[in-house]
């Protein structure tokens, strides 16, 4: 800026702050004038000498900077600058210099107000955005703010809740001990931190609701790094909480019934014979096989024989007391252990049970059924040995009252534990190895289809079973496999279909050729056993199957019971390049925790979760993860039980990789494979 005559000569010029008289003020901060003629150099003095008494050039000093300075050239009354001048324009600098630092401070002070008020709506929006609820109290733990989530987590505004204590939002209890979790907020203002035991939280609500939260916790502190209050975050895990729960239901409980199934079963009865051991107590434990069931589900459809199952487990329940156990052990088989009691009045409770069933009615359309109960008992004493040897004599003690007419009763004696070992032996063994023997075992497959293209029959499938007696009836896989696993029998029955699925193969090229992947099932007895992995290694050499062609079943259950068996016999056979699937996916709690453990390519989702997936929401939830979990870990996923048009679509929007059931197509014998067979659903859409 300038002023006076002729300033407008020099305003915009740009002096160079290193050299002359511009230079001199910057270097020396002090003011150029007559007065320091005698202070500069010769070279200095010659220079500017002539002109020192024109020129005054003041310095504007600010509080932390140079700012520039302020010059008067040329006094328009003639004459030299002198003190007078110097000291008026010293004044007019200072003033200056302290108006353009009052002008820097306003700017700053205005720049970091406004920095400061975005910080805040930043903080404002990130906390009203954030999926956990958010609460800040003072030093006296006196709430002055929550986040949306808070609110509506705590049934409660910041209005109303401001200057409330945390207390005052409702029952805070320690998830484990079900006590209140008093002191939070103080202990938190002592240590910084919750303490360790308050991993989870219940937040007992007043409509009577229980909430899960993981809390967590902070300081605010001051400039001064005093605490000033508390941060609150608490992060709602109710819904993990009710899955979890579900979870640990479904891995103890039998889905169709509710009762407990046999693997927890046999825990509690494992506890009972340790308590008698220890307390010298006597335990009864009963062991319940329903007649006529088969007769109404092949008469009526599995439908119907759930049903029947869960209107019977109704009845049966209410004949149980309080701390018993009562369990679905089998398909139509229940378990019931009464603690702290003698045979004796565990009698009286088998002919309750005897009386109801002998009562109970069953209707399904227009038909009504009646069944009966075949019982066995067995004391548990100190002598009972382990939890395999009470099940297997009371489950023979049930096979004897079956042989004694039906809807019996036939208690357990050690005195008669040949005979019964005998008797059974003498009923199961000699038929199943003779028909082996006489090859009376059928090969029969079930299609295993690609969700993509459930028109192809022929390519994918199952190998299954089927017996066919003395007077040629043909026999279900379910009447004569339970007694061959009992019997030691099933490690030859595996040998059996391995050997007759590669010879029919080999029989028949073209099926060969077409073949995509052929399924055999393996039993946990197979599985560890080295005689039966040296079998298939032998039998795929023999008839020149390729084993990429090969995929084996085994069963969740027995590979988690036999898991480093089980690992070493899938590695062996992948080796060679054969499949593996893991059959009934989904019936334990442990399923994902041992999935990464086990190299399988295929999941069979258990069936009992596929069929009704359409009407029930958590069967759905629990097919949807373990398809989701399957194809993250690299594993394609089988639904069993496909029965009908509703449960194909639905597995379709899941994403399923392949389907098995009735509704696509029944179990056939083998040889059927050279007919074109149209898929039921498939046909019944088009």
């Amino acid at each position: 800026a300038g002023s006076g005559v002729n300033a407008d000569e020099i305003v915009g010029e740009s002096l160079d702050i290193n050299l002359g008289i511009c230079g001199w003020v910057w270097k020396h901060r002090r003011p150029w004038w007559q007065g320091v003629l005698n202070e500069l150099s010769d070279k200095e003095r010659n220079q500017w000498e002539k002109e020192v008494g024109n020129v005054i050039l003041v310095p504007l000093i600010g509080r932390n900077n140079f700012l520039g300075g302020i010059a008067c050239i040329n006094k328009i009354a003639g004459g030299d600058f002198d003190q007078h001048d110097l000291d008026l324009l010293t004044l007019l600098a200072s003033q200056i210099a302290t108006a353009i630092d009052n002008n820097n401070l306003i700017e700053q002070l205005e720049q970091a107000n406004q920095k400061l008020f975005s910080e805040k709506v930043k903080a404002q929006v990130t906390l009203s955005s954030i999926g956990d609820a958010v609460i800040t109290t003072d030093i006296e733990g006196r709430i002055d703010y929550l986040n949306p989530v808070a609110e509506s987590l705590f049934d409660t505004t910041l209005i109303a809740a401001k200057q409330k204590h945390l207390s005052d939002l409702g029952t805070l209890l320690i998830e484990e001990s079900r006590q209140p979790a008093t002191g939070l907020v103080e202990y938190c203002l002592r240590e910084g931190h919750l303490p360790s035991q308050y991993s989870t939280l219940i937040f007992a609500k007043q409509d009577g609701k229980n909430l899960f939260v993981e809390p967590s916790a902070a300081p605010i502190l001051d400039q001064n790094g005093h605490t000033s209050g508390i941060v609150f975050v608490f992060h709602d895990v109710s819904q993990t909480h009710e899955l979890t729960q579900q979870l640990s239901h479904q891995a103890t409980h039998d889905v169709l019934t509710g009762l407990f199934n046999r693997r927890d079963f046999e825990i509690k009865v494992k506890q009972a014979i340790r308590h008698a051991e220890v307390e010298n107590q006597e335990h009864s434990l009963l062991y319940m096989d329903l007649d006529q069931f088969k007769v109404i589900n092949d008469t009526c459809g599995h439908i119907a024989g759930d049903e029947l199952l869960k209107q019977y487990t109704e009845k049966l329940s209410d004949l149980v007391r309080h701390g018993d156990t009562l369990a679905r052990i089998g398909g139509d088989e229940f378990g019931l252990l009464l603690e702290s009691c003698p045979n004796q009045q565990a009698l009286l409770v088998a002919n309750k049970i005897q009386d109801m069933t002998h009562q109970f009615r069953f209707s399904w359309g227009e038909k009504t059924f009646g069944i009966g109960v075949s019982i066995g008992m067995i004391a548990i004493t100190h002598q009972s040995g382990s939890v395999i040897e009470v099940i297997s004599r009371v489950d023979a003690a049930c096979y004897m009252a079956k042989e004694a007419g039906r809807g019996r009763i036939y208690v357990h004696d050690k005195a008669d534990l040949a005979l019964l070992t005998r008797h059974g032996e003498m009923e199961w063994t000699p038929r199943i190895t003779l028909a082996l023997e006489e090859q009376r075992m059928v090969l029969y497959y079930q299609p295993i289809v690609h969700s993509s293209n459930i028109a192809d029959l022929n390519s994918h499938y199952e190998i299954l079973i089927r017996m066919i007696d003395e007077s040629g009836k043909l026999i279900p896989p379910g009447a004569f496999l339970p007694a061959a696993e009992r019997y030691n029998l099933i490690a030859r029955i595996d040998r059996w279909v391995i050997s007759e699925y590669f010879r029919w193969l080999a029989e028949h090229p073209d099926q060969l050729n077409a073949l995509v992947l052929g399924s055999i099932n393996l039993s946990g007895n197979s599985l560890g056993d080295e005689t039966c992995l040296r079998h298939i290694e032998h039998q795929l050499k023999v008839f020149s199957i390729p084993p990429e062609k090969i995929c084996f079943e085994i069963t969740e259950t027995e590979a988690i019971a036999n898991l480093a068996i089980a690992k070493n016999f899938i590695r062996r056979l992948k080796n060679h390049g054969c499949r593996f699937a893991l059959d009934d996916f989904g019936s334990g709690f442990s399923s994902y925790a041992y999935l990464k453990n086990l190299p399988v390519d295929f999941l069979k989702i258990d069936g009992m979760f596929v069929k009704d997936i359409h009407t029930d929401a958590v069967n759905f939830a629990m097919v949807e993860s373990i398809n989701h979990i399957g194809h993250v870990m690299g594993r394609q996923t089988i639904a069993e039980f496909v029965e009908n048009t509703e449960t194909l679509q639905t597995l379709n929007k899941l994403g399923i990789d392949y389907m098995q059931g009735y509704g696509i197509a029944k179990p056939a014998p083998l040889n059927n494979l050279e007919k074109k067979l149209t898929p039921k659903i498939w046909a019944s859409q088009a």
